[in-house]
């Protein structure tokens, strides 16, 4: 439907305008397969950061843009540790995934002025926090 059309038309803006910043974008959808386009999930390649991706995710939050966080790993949520005893670094592969998430706005309610708004402010803020 026309939702899901304006949600891939974002998406696709997106790809194209933060490709050249220092994070992963979400991979290209198989050949066949059908994608919901729920999340635009980034992960941050903290490496060429000077902050952490909360540092990122405030400074946007400053900007007027909502970003969240989806998701945290499961085995740093209180149940877990406290039932099962897991250490942040007990799972160190999902523990460096949990820390670089980054959900940018999407919603077929967006214009194309909202997903502009969001691609500047992701550029100016993640331009300002390179190493």
């Amino acid at each position: 439907g026309a939702g899901g059309e304006r949600r891939v038309a974002i998406w696709t803006r997106y790809t194209e305008a933060l490709g050249d910043l220092p994070m992963d974008l979400p991979p290209a959808t198989p050949r066949g397969d059908h994608h919901a386009r729920h999340l635009f999930t980034v992960l941050l390649r903290l490496e060429a950061l000077s902050v952490d991706r909360d540092q990122i995710a405030q400074a946007l939050h400053h900007e007027g843009i909502g970003v969240g966080i989806h998701y945290r790993a499961v085995h740093l949520h209180p149940y877990y540790r406290d039932r099962f005893g897991y250490q942040p670094e007990s799972l160190p592969n999902a523990l460096a995934i949990s820390n670089r998430t980054l959900s940018l706005p999407l919603s077929a309610k967006m214009t194309d002025q909202d997903a502009a708004d969001v691609i500047e402010a992701v550029r100016r803020v993640i331009t300002y926090f390179c190493r």
